[in-house]
């Protein structure tokens, strides 16, 4: 019953969507104190507030259509999930980039940490387009282990949150979010789909 709860692709997405919708709440709560407190720079923390929340809308998005089954296929929604993680991080990596620069931040220092986190964004949507790309090859292999190690990190980091009690509400999510992710990646499926 507990791995059936997991196996079930709509408890991720619907987990998906709790977390983008407490994403946006968090960008538009900041940017209101920040409006309300003269000692900070409200223009910053606009910038990165608006990078969140175009994250979260695409997040809200990609679990909206796994939610209600418009993603259905295993395959499909485990390599959507991960493009959508690269393209969150390129997102939310420009922005901050932007917001800290407007903040008086040096460009050069704030380039390289931007810059990588782009590539890595980059390397990750690589990695989402291998998953579903119909062909069987060692690559496929090494994402599939490097998801699963990743997965399972994910997991632990989300029961860490909910003991905390404070972050009880997205370590749930990110507990079934993850979890179903991890059932996803094992699942007979996806694993002959990534020559495991």
């Amino acid at each position: 019953m507990f791995m059936g709860f997991f196996s079930e692709p709509k408890h991720a997405g619907t987990a998906y969507v709790i977390v983008a919708i407490l994403q946006i709440l968090g960008a538009l709560i900041s940017i209101i104190l920040a409006a309300m407190d003269a000692e900070i720079a409200l223009v910053p923390v606009v910038i990165s507030g608006i990078g969140a929340i175009i994250a979260g809308v695409i997040m809200f998005g990609y679990g909206n259509k796994v939610r209600t089954g418009v993603i259905s296929d295993k395959v499909e929604i485990l390599a959507q999930f991960v493009r959508i993680v690269g393209i969150v991080m390129i997102i939310t990596a420009v922005f901050e980039c932007i917001a800290n620069v407007v903040a008086g931040v040096s460009l050069g220092a704030q380039l390289y940490g931007t810059i990588i986190t782009i590539v890595l964004g980059l390397i990750v949507i690589f990695c989402a387009g291998k998953i579903n790309d119909g062909k069987k090859t060692g690559g496929d292999k090494v994402i599939w282990i490097l998801l699963l190690l990743i997965f399972i990190i994910e997991i632990l980091f989300a029961i860490l949150l909910i003991i905390t009690i404070v972050g009880i509400i997205l370590g749930i999510c990110n507990l079934v979010l993850y979890g179903c992710m991890f059932a996803l990646l094992i699942d007979n499926d996806v694993k002959n789909a990534m020559n495991m």
